[in-house]
């Protein structure tokens, strides 16, 4: 279901489709579709082709185990191929477990995080998760548009790229990723003439946005905390 990061179209702003107000007020996640989470597990996983796939074989080679075991060569084949399948099948469902890793998802999450600037607990994470939700899907990384299942596991998911990272505060400068150098052996132009060097990105500048995104999450986690303990900066300021 996961493919590697192929173009870098990401779309900054949906805030300003004509329907983002209809997004925010009438958000499905699976938690809503589903009755349970085990019914989308099973749905989502009987979407995954590599998974069908060698769950059918597995079951076709130990019916034909069962019906065709007439001669010690047979026997041997089918329990071969059985057990050369049942690692495939090991193999497919760690696949399907395992969290995306694309890059282009991984912006437009933290692009949606920058624009939205969600507070903990806050229903702009169900808007967030519907989104991607709807992106990995558009975009052929998942085959449903079922990935998280609540806003709980986008936040998680989230977490996940900016937990335990350093991050510093850059101001912005009027010329992004550009050096300009003086060559003394080489000159296109006049002496006093400047030659430019640049480092170019494919994409938006991913610590960038990484940084920013990290930078509201603690803000949102200190408001949240705050909010649920108003005399903590007290509390704080006795223990020093």
């Amino acid at each position: 279901m996961q493919a590697p990061s192929e173009n870098t179209d990401t779309k900054l702003d949906t805030s300003n489709e004509p329907s983002a107000h209809l997004i925010e007020e009438n958000v499905a996640l699976p938690e809503d579709t589903f009755r349970s989470y085990l019914s989308y597990w099973i749905y989502d996983i009987l979407h995954y082709k590599p998974v069908v796939i060698t769950f059918l074989l597995n079951t076709c080679l130990v019916l034909l185990f069962l019906f065709f075991h007439d001669s010690v060569v047979s026997i041997l084949f089918y329990v071969s191929s059985l057990l050369f399948s049942l690692p495939m099948l090991y193999y497919s469902y760690e696949e399907f477990t395992i969290p995306i890793q694309n890059l282009d998802f991984e912006i437009n999450l933290l692009v949606e995080v920058v624009k939205r600037k969600p507070a903990v607990k806050g229903r702009e994470w169900r808007t967030i998760a519907y989104n991607m939700n709807q992106y990995l899907f558009d975009h052929r990384l998942w085959d449903t548009p079922y990935y998280f299942y609540d806003d709980e596991d986008c936040h998680s998911y989230f977490l996940s790229l900016i937990e335990g990272r350093t991050f510093k505060k850059q101001e912005e400068s009027s010329a992004s990723n550009v050096t300009d150098a003086q060559s003394n052996d080489e000159t296109a132009g006049t002496p006093n003439e400047a030659i430019e060097f640049f480092t170019f990105h494919s994409g938006p500048n991913y610590q960038k946005y990484l940084s920013k995104a990290a930078e509201i999450e603690q803000q949102a986690q200190n408001n949240y905390w705050q909010g649920r303990h108003p005399d903590i900066d007290a509390l704080l300021k006795k223990t020093e």
